[in-house]
């Protein structure tokens, strides 16, 4: 973080630039300070700040460095299917994270929102929902990814910074660079809809929130408090408890649902009010779980006071760990269909680090039995 004094800034704003901009630069950064925000004049002044070129700063913003800036891998995730992961430059990794840690965090997001915040975490978050009679769960599909970096230059913006900055931040925090397969995620920027968006641009499409860029996770909080709040709302209006964490939402309630509202009306309101948002449902995600069925949300049984871990995901775990230390890590991610030893090493760390969240004990006996992985493994 740089130091220095608004007087000072003042002073020599006057002799170069005149009274007038001189004002409008101190005004500018007092209100950035009394949010305690960074000050941030221009694309040339982060770069600075951040220890990096402008030149390099420049190429990413025009988008010349998507291939240089992400490496993409696709890893397992704990239900099943892929999820797509960008692992950021070290150059760009160093901004995004000044950006995370200087500003991002300083901001506030929905007190519904439990993920990436220092107040919440995946226990809290299922805690509020233990007990419940009913439970209602839906999946934001793509969650990321249906998050632009017009949404992004919109939170910058009213964070106070400037809207050509506000736009270059965006550009920095976002990729075009998607799997083939998931292109038409990629909105085309020349809808009357972004007509106040026009800086200097040679890319059409408007880049999305890369898995993986620290910048992610907050920026996607700050982007979905709307959509928290209306759901919220809903979710009031009905009696129920409502909590998002990331992309997992969901709703419970100790009792019946109110006599006026049946579960198909509860669903149909609640998906028109994510698409309302610029999200969309992953219809096979939606789950109702009733009197008498097993309750789990975010992974963990919540049918009792306190969240816990099923027995099915532990002894599914301590398979895994047990058969790679008999045969080997190489062998194991082969026999169960990984595409690679690394990428089945990582979902399983990734398994164990969830058993963090819930039960220390479990988690000391699981990581020190799952053996180190090295890229000389694969010889």
């Amino acid at each position: 973080m740089e130091v220095w004094s608004l007087h000072q800034l003042y002073t020599e704003s006057v002799e170069k630039l005149g009274a007038n901009k001189a004002k409008q630069l101190r005004k500018y950064s007092t209100n950035l300070k009394e949010n305690n925000l960074p000050t941030i004049f221009t694309l040339n002044h982060l770069a600075k700040i951040t220890g990096v070129t402008y030149h390099f700063l420049r190429s990413t913003v025009l988008r010349n460095r998507e291939i240089a800036n992400y490496k993409m891998y696709a890893i397992h995730k704990r239900n099943g299917g892929l999820r797509h992961i960008h692992s950021v430059n070290g150059k760009l990794l160093k901004v995004q994270t000044f950006l995370n840690e200087e500003i991002l965090q300083h901001t506030t997001v929905s007190r519904s929102s439990y993920a990436f915040s220092k107040n919440g975490g995946i226990k809290p978050c299922a805690q509020v929902h233990c007990g419940a009679k009913w439970i209602f769960k839906f999946d934001l599909e793509n969650f990321f990814y249906s998050i632009n970096e017009y949404q992004v230059y919109k939170i910058f913006k009213d964070l106070g910074y400037t809207p050509l900055l506000s736009f270059e931040l965006a550009r920095i925090c976002t990729t075009i660079r998607l799997p083939t397969n998931m292109h038409s995620l990629l909105k085309e920027s020349n809808n009357t809809f972004f007509k106040d968006y026009k800086f200097y641009q040679n890319n059409s499409r408007l880049g999305v929130l890369p898995q993986g860029a620290p910048t992610s996770p907050m920026l996607s909080n700050l982007v979905a408090r709307h959509l928290d709040n209306a759901l919220k709302e809903l979710a009031d209006n009905w009696g129920l408890t409502y909590t998002r964490y990331a992309d997992d939402l969901t709703f419970s309630t100790p009792t019946n649902l109110p006599s006026n509202l049946s579960i198909g009306e509860l669903q149909r309101k609640v998906i028109s009010t994510i698409r309302k948002h610029g999200f969309k449902e992953n219809k096979e995600k939606t789950v109702v779980l009733g009197p008498g069925s097993r309750k789990i949300v975010l992974g963990l049984l919540v049918d009792t006071h306190e969240p816990r871990l099923s027995k099915v995901m532990l002894k599914r775990i301590d398979r895994l760990v047990h058969a790679s230390n008999k045969y080997g890590i190489v062998a194991v991610a082969k026999h169960e269909g990984f595409k690679s030893p690394i990428g089945f090493f990582n979902h399983v760390s990734g398994l164990i680090s969830f058993v963090k969240h819930i039960d220390m004990n479990k988690y000391q006996y699981f990581s020190s039995k799952f053996p180190d992985f090295k890229f000389n493994d694969l010889s």
